[in-house]
């Protein structure tokens, strides 16, 4: 459609005249006329307009109109220096525009007047179509290519595992070495990237061998992509290996292994490492500052958490909303409201998270009458604040009030997700409401939230709770049966040793002994 519109204006142009009686002139038709008039069609007929031209464009990209400077070069009968291409190729894919459109009509002008443009054109444009949602486009643009270099190939790879397409990328890399072309850090990167995706360990260990094989072991960027999927296919050790074995850690490496270790349970380890990341001179990013708070607040240190605050104050990182969020959060967790309330306070401090976290703060230390004032206060809300409010009515025993805010949540909002389903069934446990609890199972399962291990225990709970033991044992052996843990063993032992079921009881502690 493009290349179309391009000819009919083309055309015009070439009209002399603007008469169209001399379109058919001589038996000329259009193709004709287009055919014939190759050197019109490839190269300005004076110099000076193609520099005017792209000195325009130029000035409109500099001034952020990046769809008028397209249009310009879309309509102009003639190339411009590849520097240009590569240029608007870059700025379509950036991610302010993801312009789409814009950078099918510079890949429609490029090979309209260079058939075969240089290689690393080709990749911008491949890379520029993967970071526009258009993988389809990126992939054929590749396939037409003639020649490609190893370039080629990380372009297409790394567009297949950012676009969620890891098998896919799995397989490239598979073909790229068998057409001869080496990978490179980018190459790995990528390919560890779409491991993490779907936590491929064995695959990741045998594209870790290669990496030392190629001589890559102590590259910062293949080092953290490694640490980072070792950490999430919870092998800690071996990420913790690899990170000391890396030269020199750069930020992002330091962000890693701290975020790991926090979703790994080892709050107080993800501060050791964060602290330690001075002792390396590395400058934390604010998510790592945002990562250590949240480990304080896991194992309740708020000595830590004051330590990490004064360093955020004399970095100036305190104003930042993450961190100010953060800071609020570990406050309140930790039990010094007084604190977490003065950084809300605070001017521009107030976002829907800061909000959630005073409110939870409040909530989960018995105060709330607090909270819900403060929630009633909200400009606006998620399903987490929803859920904070009424998970402090339930930690609490206050029934009545979590009904009540039950109605008004099913009145107001229709967000909810698997915490709210399982906060919902504690009450309706509670209250000892079983018919409650089964409306709300039925929901559950209309609903796809069957899977949950949190829902699962909830309905545990609340029919164990109920004495309605045999729908607990029927969620127990075909609900759950796959994905117990200990909380599922817990609330089946100790219902059965409340009512006397000591054999029972036994059995199932039993089973809990892996």
């Amino acid at each position: 459609m493009y290349f179309t519109q391009f000819v009919l204006n083309y055309a015009w142009a070439a009209i002399p005249n603007g008469n169209c009686n001399n379109i058919c002139m001589g038996g000329n038709s259009l193709l004709n006329l287009l055919l014939c008039d190759k050197g019109h069609l490839t190269k300005p007929s004076n110099p000076a307009t193609a520099k005017a031209v792209t000195t325009t464009i130029l000035n409109h990209l500099d001034s952020g109109r990046l769809r008028k400077a397209v249009s310009i070069l879309f309509y102009a009968p003639f190339p411009f220096h590849f520097s240009l291409y590569a240029r608007l190729f870059q700025l379509c894919s950036s991610t302010g525009s993801r312009a789409i459109v814009e950078a099918r009509k510079v890949e429609s002008h490029l090979f309209t007047f260079s058939p075969t443009p240089p290689v690393f054109l080709v990749n911008r444009a491949i890379e520029a179509f993967a970071k526009c949602g258009s993988l389809g486009d990126a992939r054929e643009l590749f396939e037409e290519m003639p020649q490609r270099d190893g370039g080629s190939w990380n372009a297409l790879i790394t567009a297949c595992s950012q676009s969620g397409s890891p098998e896919e990328a799995f397989r490239l890399f598979v073909k790229m070495s068998r057409s001869g072309f080496l990978p490179n850090e980018i190459t790995f990167a990528s390919v560890l990237g779409s491991c993490a995706a779907v936590l491929a360990l064995s695959l990741s260990r045998q594209v870790h061998g290669l990496i030392v094989k190629y001589g890559f072991g102590g590259n910062v960027v293949i080092g953290s992509s490694l640490v980072d999927i070792y950490g999430k296919c919870v092998i800690i050790d071996d990420a913790r290996k690899i990170f000391d074995e890396i030269k020199n850690p750069n930020d992002i490496s330091w962000n890693i292994i701290v975020r790991r270790y926090l979703e790994m349970g080892e709050g107080e380890e993800a501060i050791v490492m964060f602290f330690q990341m001075f002792k390396a001179a590395v400058r934390p990013l604010k998510f790592t500052f945002s990562n250590a708070l949240v480990a304080c607040s896991s194992i309740s240190a708020l000595d830590e958490g004051i330590q990490i605050h004064g360093v955020a104050i004399k970095m100036g990182f305190d104003d930042d909303e993450i961190v100010s969020s953060s800071l609020i959060d570990m406050y309140a967790k930790c039990g010094d409201l007084e604190s977490a309330s003065a950084i809300f306070d605070q001017p521009n401090s107030k976002d829907v998270i800061s909000w959630t976290s005073i409110v939870s703060g409040y909530a989960m230390s018995g105060q709330t009458w607090k909270a819900r004032e403060l929630f009633d206060e909200m400009p606006e809300r998620n399903v987490i604040s929803w859920n904070a409010m009424l998970a402090g009515y339930a930690r609490y025993s206050q029934w009545e009030e979590a009904v009540d805010f039950l109605f008004l949540m099913r009145n107001t909002t229709n967000n909810i997700d698997q915490v709210t389903l399982g906060l919902i069934l504690k009450v309706c446990a509670g209250l000892l409401d079983v018919e409650l609890g089964k409306q709300v199972h039925g929901f559950i399962y209309r609903h796809g939230f069957s899977s949950s291990m949190f829902v699962g225990n909830g309905l545990l709970h609340m029919y164990s709770k109920c004495g309605k033991m045999r729908s607990a044992k029927t969620v127990w052996f075909h609900q759950i049966s796959h994905w117990r843990d200990r909380v599922s063993s817990n609330a089946l032992l100790s219902s059965y040793a409340r009512r006397g079921r000591s054999e029972l009881a036994m059995t199932i502690f039993c089973g809990m002994q892996w």
